[in-house]
């Protein structure tokens, strides 16, 4: 099974990389896709490895700036309203709509 690989601030992500270790019986298989999707990959005999080696590193070095890297970091989300406000909103944007919606029957509201 192949685990991702970032920074925790997901510098290569942002930057259109993606970094992937796929461990074996037989090694570790290493996969660099570049924003253009070529693929950069690299194999170590050692399987307890957990940095990248240098033929991997080299590409992303501008990009990690020498960060370390973590396996599958958390995805970075925007706060997200509560659902209850925004379903506040909805129904109070509804009621308005109906309400301009509605034709005035004679005499009805007038003073």
């Amino acid at each position: 099974m192949a685990h991702g690989y970032d920074t925790a601030e997901r510098d290569l992500e942002q930057a259109g990389l993606a970094l992937t270790r796929q461990p074996s019986e037989a090694g570790i298989d290493w996969r660099l896709t570049l924003p253009t999707g070529e693929l950069v990959e690299a194999w170590e005999q050692v399987t307890g490895g957990l940095v990248p080696p240098a033929e991997i590193l080299r590409p992303i070095e501008p990009v990690t700036a020498s960060k370390e890297l973590v396996p599958d970091p958390p995805r970075r989300t925007r706060p997200r309203e509560p659902v209850l406000d925004a379903y506040s909103r909805f129904e109070e944007l509804t009621r308005q709509l109906v309400s301009a919606a509605r034709p005035r029957r004679a005499g009805y509201g007038a003073a």
